[in-house]
């Protein structure tokens, strides 16, 4: 199987051109050999038309000499002439024409015929390769066409005309042959043949040559963009491809490239990130545990002490589950984004519906969601983002709001920008922390009468608005709560 894009690309271009040169090659040789034979063909026309003619004059002139025919020259009617014929003068009057005018010696050979197809007289130089006629030929004179065939000949091919004489009433009164040698006519042929095989093959070698080269010197920045590309490893995923700026496929491809290995770059940091924080949160809890465990069996000890280690253990559990749902529903989002549906959808719509999901864990918390959405807000997204992007805000909101508190959800217009805003009254967040919030992967610690955070549901939030080509921003005053505002292009509403 050949593996080379340039040699099948060679391999196709000059199997196309052969195919294309070999018919050229073969209409022009037809073309030619059908000129030549139609030039020979209307040569002996010629002669066969002027031998008749001659034939004629000569009848018309020893008429007028004798003094047996009509006066006038131009009078002499044609029926006198085939009368004579009739009469069975014909081998007489061509004798005679062929002895005082000598029209038998011609550049051409000359046979004569009754309209028999018996000889009545020939050129020395007839081919006496051609005997009588065959009746096909004789067939056809009879319906006063001229006939042209091709006689082979050990030596030379010979063409061949037949010309029937027709007098007035539509009788064959003789006929006249004209043979002519195929000798150039072959020679010239061949010498074509002998160019054709000898161009159509070099014209082949030398355009495959420079197809070869420019399909060597197109795939030259390809062959610069493979090199490059084989030299990236992990640790230098942050080098680019140095690709040919020509405006062509070559640097589109690079510029594939380019953002697939920037895509990867980002996967594989998110990566190490995503392991390096699920071991941290993970090593934290376990650590507590295994220590809490050890202490407990170096003696023994009363149920309450047992029972407080296992409380111990369940807070434990308990953050390690939290940290395994964040990691997941991280992963979950991410693979979300390749079968994203994106259309029109209503921001207050989701707003309903989220705080419905949220309603428990609003309860439990002894907290009360509302939304605000005075008309519909039409954003282009995929709902299944937009909700887990506001479930996280909401989330985040409910955990750190005290009991009885309120948190908001506005769904407004603001000009050419949809808004989606989420307040709570919680402790709010240290203005030294606010750079960071959004990583993906910083922890949030507050207080101690508050849980601590992965960080990873803001970082979630952010993604999830660059890939709706939104911006997220938070203001927060320290013991007095917080806002997220979420702002996103507006569309029109679905039709």
């Amino acid at each position: 199987m050949i593996r080379s894009i340039r040699v099948t690309l060679n391999l196709w271009y000059v199997a196309i051109l052969a195919l294309i040169l070999g018919l050229f090659s073969v209409l022009f040789y037809v073309s030619a050999a059908a000129n030549l034979s139609q030039d020979v063909d209307k040569t002996l026309a010629l002669q066969a038309d002027g031998i008749a003619d001659t034939v004629f004059a000569f009848w018309r002139a020893e008429r007028a000499s004798t003094g047996t025919g009509p006066g006038n020259w131009q009078a002499a009617p044609a029926q006198t002439f085939e009368g004579e014929i009739n009469q069975g003068g014909l081998p007489a009057l061509l004798g005679r024409w062929a002895q005082k005018t000598g029209n038998l010696e011609t550049e051409h050979p000359v046979r004569l015929l009754d309209s028999n197809g018996q000889p009545l007289g020939a050129s020395p130089s007839f081919p006496p390769a051609i005997t009588q006629l065959n009746h096909g030929v004789m067939a056809q004179v009879q319906q006063k066409h001229a006939v042209y065939v091709t006689v082979p000949n050990p030596d030379v091919r010979i063409r061949l005309i037949t010309h029937p004489v027709v007098s007035g009433s539509g009788r064959v009164l003789y006929c006249v042959q004209v043979a002519a040698s195929l000798h150039n006519v072959d020679a010239s042929l061949a010498k074509l043949r002998f160019w054709l095989l000898i161009l159509v093959p070099s014209m082949l070698l030398v355009t495959s040559s420079v197809g070869w080269t420019l399909a060597s010197a197109a795939q030259g920045p390809i062959r610069q963009v493979i090199v490059q590309a084989r030299q990236f490893i992990a640790e230098s995923l942050h080098e680019r491809l140095d690709a040919p700026h020509a405006s062509d496929e070559v640097e589109e491809l690079g510029t594939t490239f380019t953002e697939m290995v920037e895509r990867l770059e980002r996967a594989l940091r998110r990566l190490r990130q995503f392991s390096a924080a699920a071991s941290h949160e993970l090593r934290t809890p376990l650590t507590v545990m295994k220590g809490e465990v050890e202490v407990a069996l170096r003696r023994s000890r009363s149920a309450e002490e047992y029972q407080r280690v296992l409380r111990t253990h369940l807070n434990a559990i308990d953050e390690m589950a939290q940290t395994v749902e964040e990691l997941l529903r991280l992963a979950q989002t991410e693979a979300a984004e390749g079968e994203a549906e994106w259309r029109a959808v209503d921001l207050g719509t989701v707003a309903q519906r989220v705080r419905d999901t949220m309603a428990r864990l609003a309860r439990v918390k002894a907290t009360r969601i509302e939304v605000a959405a005075l008309e519909p807000v039409w954003v282009r997204g995929d709902p299944r983002l937009l909700e887990r992007l506001l479930t996280n805000l909401v989330e985040n909101a409910t955990k750190y709001s005290p009991p009885k508190s309120l948190i908001t959800i506005l769904a407004e217009r603001r000009g050419a920008e949809a808004s989606l805003i989420v307040q709570d009254a919680g402790p709010g967040i240290a203005p030294e922390r606010m750079p960071q919030l959004f990583d993906q992967f910083f922890h949030r610690r507050t207080t101690d009468t508050h849980p601590q955070s992965t960080g990873l549901g803001l970082g979630l939030c952010r993604w999830i608005t660059e890939l709706h080509h939104g911006q997220i921003d938070v203001a927060s005053v320290p013991g007095r709560g917080t806002i997220f505002a979420v702002r996103f292009p507006l569309t029109a509403p679905p039709a």
